[in-house]
């Protein structure tokens, strides 16, 4: 039977343990909030964001299809877009998203993005519209809708495919598992945002730069 003496000292290892473990945890914001600052515009579904700092965000951490664009204090929305799951071997261990590779004269749309530690990402669908202009120069397939689309509301579905560079689709099953691959294109890492960042809940819409109706 356990003394005293060593009752105190397995409660005070456990009470140690908990201390370090509880607040690594509690670091990890259940919205994956994440800072990206971007020197030049990027384009992401339905738009084209100006550089500066924003605040990347699941707004249902229960639903990893849906993502939010924020300014870097969460008092103006962006957009709102719609995401499948993207699968990599090894999880970065910053925050990163990934570019598809186009053109330099033309604003780097965003592909993919990465929360540390996890080898699950949110792969970004692209309206219709947009998808088959800037498939004609991408290094790589488009996420986009099965139906004609133009704004990104239009691109919650799971009727999705990916469109060429020839125009060729193939459909893509969106209940499936992704399949693990290297993220290809160009990338850049962000930072993890505090947890002690209080968001409002009804951010402003900000009508952002429309996409660019042509690739040049």
């Amino acid at each position: 039977m356990l003394s005293r003496k060593s009752l105190c000292l397995a409660c005070a290892v456990i009470a140690l343990v908990f201390a370090t473990i509880v607040p690594a945890s509690a670091q990890t914001p259940l919205d994956r909030r994440t800072f990206f600052t971007f020197s030049g515009p990027v384009h992401m579904p339905g738009v084209t964001l100006a550089a500066g700092t924003y605040l990347f965000r699941l707004p249902n951490p229960n639903n990893h299809n849906v993502v939010q664009v924020l300014n870097a204090d969460g008092t103006r929305l962006f957009g709102t877009f719609f995401t499948i799951g993207a699968i990599r071997p090894t999880p970065p261990e910053k925050p990163e998203v990934r570019f598809m590779e186009t053109p330099s004269n033309t604003a780097p749309p965003i592909q993919t993005w990465w929360y540390p530690g996890e080898s699950t990402g949110f792969e970004f669908i692209y309206p219709k519209s947009d998808a088959r202009l800037m498939a004609k120069s991408a290094k790589q397939p488009v996420l986009t809708t099965q139906a004609q689309t133009s704004t990104m509301a239009q691109t919650e579905t799971t009727d999705l495919s990916r469109i060429s560079s020839t125009g060729s689709e193939t459909k893509v099953d969106s209940g499936a598992k992704p399949v693990s691959g290297m993220p290809t294109g160009g990338s850049q890492t962000g930072e993890v945002a505090p947890s002690s960042l209080v968001l409002p809940s009804n951010p402003a819409p900000v009508k952002a730069e429309p996409a660019p109706s042509a690739t040049k």
